[in-house]
């Protein structure tokens, strides 16, 4: 099953931000001038893409060695070890020429000195009108460029189209709709919870909390005020109305996406990587997608990678003639289906002919992505916010209570 993109950034989060306080004052490249500037004329790409979403990935390199003539080098390495891997590298001096990176980790690598800046071929590429705003942010550092946008991913709202119509509900566009529908879903017998939504331990279970919170005009660094305590107060009124299972706490996104497959949630909240998961567990379900419910705004929280130079390539003229290649709109419009994916520009329409995923893209317009100091303390921020949603639906804290409690703490995680 598809890991989900969310709990994919915690992941690396946590273990990079822990790799890198051990080196993060060194500046990294390693060996010697004479080394860094000579090459081999052999590319090393490394990823933590495993089976099945490192194939087509793999299968883009070879085309482009195809095409050019120039040796490509792809390196798997497992997600958990990823961050882990760049920082013993870094030290070593062996880091590839083009790494694909978590877009989160993009300011804590830069700040490390483990790759390059950018902005010199950026700038003369020229290509940045082309990007959606949230995704090329998550590559800026102190004004600075140091990843391109590789792919996106987004969040919306699945619904299960027979147990809507059995209950006499329209799916929802707003969030006050949203709870109504799932109350009235639940009461009716048509699912046995109207929404699924994880809420697990840990910056993970954030994602629905951190959505409602967004539509009502928050964000991570701005929780404590109205946003994040009509967040809550929504999300207790669900739970109340048994709209929402209390088993939520317990779920993670994969968990989520069963009760809506297994038919026991009519609606789930979870990204685009989880479309191909319903088709095959659920080929006889009669279900659809659309954007999320809004509130003061619409929004979506955006997952997504950057392509970045190690620190020190000796090839990075041509790790850079790679990236501005699989940055192409005709060969991403090749491999974003097979990899499942959405573009991070909006020039590449034959990558979403498909109208389910239509409807994501359609979203990336309006996604949010924490940046700077934000995505620098993003994991432990969202688990804060996690906490404050466990304390409020456990009884022990009242909505306005737990924002202003977690509003403190990230503003302590954050320094500030």
């Amino acid at each position: 099953m598809t890991r989900a993109p969310l709990r994919r950034t915690a992941t690396a989060l946590t273990a990079l931000t822990a790799a890198l306080s051990l080196t993060a004052c060194g500046v990294f490249g390693g060996g010697s001038a004479d080394e860094a500037d000579a090459g081999d004329g052999v590319i090393t790409f490394w990823h933590y893409y495993g089976d099945p979403h490192g194939v087509p990935l793999e299968a883009m390199l070879e085309r482009y060695t195809e095409e050019t003539g120039v040796e490509v080098e792809p390196r798997f390495i497992p997600f958990e070890d990823f961050g882990r891997t760049l920082q013993q590298q870094a030290a070593a001096g062996g880091l590839p020429d083009v790494a694909l990176v978590n877009a989160y980790e993009t300011g804590q690598l830069a700040d490390a000195g483990i790759i390059e800046d950018l902005s010199a071929y950026a700038d003369a590429w020229g290509e940045r009108d082309a990007y959606y705003d949230a995704g090329w942010e998550t590559g800026q550092v102190d004004g600075a460029t140091y990843g391109i946008p590789h792919l996106a991913d987004d969040y919306a709202l699945y619904y299960n189209e027979d147990a809507l119509a059995a209950a006499g509900v329209a799916v929802p566009t707003t969030w006050d709709e949203m709870e109504a529908a799932a109350a009235a879903i639940a009461d009716s017998g048509a699912a046995s919870y109207g929404l699924a939504v994880s809420g697990i331990e840990g910056a993970e279970g954030a994602t629905g909390i951190l959505l409602r919170t967004l539509a009502a005009g928050g964000d991570l660094a701005d929780f404590g005020g109205g946003a994040g305590t009509a967040a809550l107060e929504s999300f207790q009124r669900m739970t109340a109305s048994g709209g929402l299972s209390e088993g939520f706490l317990t779920w993670n996104e994969d968990d989520a996406m069963a009760a809506f497959t297994n038919g026991e949630a009519a609606m789930a909240i979870n990204s685009a990587s989880a479309v191909n998961v319903v088709r095959e567990n659920a080929p006889d379900l009669a279900w659809n997608v659309a954007p999320l419910p809004a509130d003061a705004t619409e929004a979506t929280f955006l997952s997504a990678e950057n392509l970045a130079i190690g620190a020190g390539s000796g090839d990075a003229d041509a790790a850079w003639d790679l990236i501005e290649w699989m940055q192409q709109p005709s060969v991403l419009e090749e491999y974003l289906p097979e990899r499942n994916k959405l573009p991070a520009r909006s020039d590449v329409p034959g990558a979403v002919t498909d109208p389910v995923r239509a409807v994501f893209a359609d979203q990336l317009e309006n996604a949010w992505a924490p940046t700077g100091e934000t995505a620098l303390h993003s994991t432990e921020a969202l688990t804060i916010v996690q906490q404050a949603l466990q304390a409020v639906i456990s009884g022990s804290a009242t909505p306005a209570d737990a924002a202003a409690e977690a509003q403190a703490a990230i503003d302590e995680a954050m320094g500030r």
